[in-house]
């Protein structure tokens, strides 16, 4: 049987569920994310899962740029001292946690879907950062768990009028106020979309001494470009036989 990874963001997912309830906390709280994960094992039938959770040390992100995700409100205390008892409840329904040292579960997220995918699996990732759409492909599939629906490739080739390959290059060009990555000066989200479909790539475009002003910020972005770039290749320190889920 072919693998079926159920790939949770665990904060997109608990800290929408606690804003939902007022920002209050307490068992309720916890009690909700638990039945939230117990529907998506129910209706998903994975043979693999996983809670991955942001590393609370700072990542290498911060390092290359101390303005990332700046401005960003700090995840609630009330929220963040039902942490341990979230992990507890996930466990009890079969399903653990990880989380990496110096790297947001993005990357560990990404770095598990790209492996099951090059072995024929197929990887579910749990979340609403449209920064997991650079993955997408047949192997790779995006669950809106508050929404209960799939991403299609589809629709956010026709939400970007680019390929999904070309996403990280117009991240990279028009930024991402999500994050605090501020893009290319004087490229906006229509520029991008235009100079991508024109050229095809962030490469390709440095190539082309034409473009004045990329060639006068060639090393914001390309800076940008790492910034947005979901790595692949993080070192995890376990066997995917670890999140194999009881049948």
């Amino acid at each position: 049987m072919s693998q079926k990874i159920l790939l949770v963001d665990a904060l997109n997912l608990v800290r929408r569920i606690f804003e939902a309830r007022g920002g209050v906390g307490g068992e309720a709280c916890v009690s909700a994310c638990r039945q939230s994960l117990q529907r998506l094992l129910q209706d998903q039938q994975p043979s693999h899962g996983v809670v991955l959770w942001d590393s609370p040390l700072q990542t290498w992100r911060h390092l290359l740029d101390d303005r990332y995700k700046a401005n960003r409100d700090p995840t609630p205390p009330a929220l963040l001292s039902l942490v341990p008892e979230l992990i507890n409840q996930f466990s009890e329904v079969g399903l653990s946690s990880l989380t990496i040292d110096n790297y947001e579960a993005d990357d560990v997220i990404a770095t598990l879907a790209s492996g099951v995918a090059a072995n024929h699996g197929e990887a579910i990732i749990v979340s609403t950062d449209k920064m997991f759409y650079q993955l997408l492909s047949p192997g790779v599939r995006i669950f809106h768990q508050f929404d209960r629906r799939f991403v299609e490739i589809a629709e956010v080739r026709q939400k970007y009028q680019l390929e999904i390959n070309q996403l990280i290059d117009y991240w990279a060009l028009s930024g991402d106020n999500s994050n605090n990555i501020k893009g290319v000066a004087g490229i906006g989200k229509k520029t991008a979309t235009q100079l991508l479909q024109r050229y095809g790539s962030l490469g390709a475009m440095l190539q082309e001494p034409s473009i004045k002003r990329l060639q006068a910020e060639a090393d914001q972005a390309i800076k940008c470009q790492r910034l947005v770039a979901l790595k692949l290749d993080v070192s995890l320190g376990i066997n995917l036989k670890a999140l194999r889920l009881a049948d």
